[in-house]
């Protein structure tokens, strides 16, 4: 499929997608999340993609919604009857579902669904150009795409709480400090960090890590004495894997080495 919304390159275990509407703000509109959905579930099975960037394109990481395009949807609503197709949880599945690191740069605005997208991610970088709101409630809207889950665990029910009751925006260091993300950079550097980080994650092996992402996941909402014993079903697995005997001996040659 060719692309029009995203932009999608391959590079030594690394897959970027940018988000391309540059001229909108990178707002989500229909087509980009069918695109999106479309490059996640091949980039899932992709055996040469072992870590995901995903960043935007232009000086926004993206606005959220195409309010102009649900204005449109709205209407025909009110004209016809039929409910709006807009929105659905798809997309959201599909990027919970990813069974591989996904690593989130920030390059800029980030409003709604760009505020509420990278918390479905594992790492979020931002540029100190970023600033970021969850400006849903200001529209009549309420979070989405699982940020009335994972916001609150990430900073707490308060801050949250303020955060989506007021909309109001916040820069990149308020959001490092409320551990909105992982870090702040450069701008200049973002995705030089961005994709530094990627390829160090790329490096190591790739069952390994997406078995570790499904436990970090899943730990999120499990009982611990429950999760310690799946936690331990899975370590032995790995034990007996020969992605692991395979690693041990390149470490030992490695130590060895010095």
């Amino acid at each position: 499929m060719a692309y029009q919304s995203i932009l999608l390159t391959k590079e030594a275990g690394v897959s970027l997608i940018m988000l391309n509407r540059p001229e909108a703000m990178n707002a989500v509109n229909d087509e980009m999340r069918v695109e999106l959905t479309e490059a996640l579930c091949k980039l899932a099975s992709d055996p040469e993609t072992r870590v995901l960037v995903v960043s935007g394109s232009g000086k926004a990481f993206c606005a959220g919604a195409d309010l102009r395009h649900i204005k449109f949807l709205y209407e025909e609503f009110r004209r016809s009857g039929s409910g709006t197709p807009y929105g659905g949880a798809e997309l959201a599945q599909v990027f919970f579902g990813f069974p591989k690191p996904i690593i989130v740069a920030v390059n800029g605005v980030a409003v709604g669904w760009g505020m509420t997208m990278p918390l479905a991610c594992d790492i979020r970088i931002a540029s100190t150009k970023a600033r970021f709101s969850a400006a849903f409630v200001r529209a009549g809207l309420t979070p989405e795409f699982g940020s009335s889950y994972l916001l609150t665990r990430l900073i707490g029910y308060g801050r949250a709480a303020e955060l989506v009751f007021t909309c109001r925006m916040i820069q990149a260091e308020e959001a490092l400090q409320l551990g909105l993300v992982n870090r702040v950079v450069p701008h200049d550097q973002l995705m030089t960090e961005s994709m530094s980080l990627a390829r160090r994650i790329a490096d190591q092996p790739a069952e390994a890590l997406i078995k570790s992402k499904a436990l970090l996941r899943g730990g999120m909402d499990a009982a611990l004495g429950q999760w310690i014993e799946h936690e331990a079903l899975i370590f032995k697995e790995r034990m007996i894997s020969e992605e692991h005997y395979e690693a041990v001996t390149a470490l030992l040659a490695d130590i060895e080495s010095k």
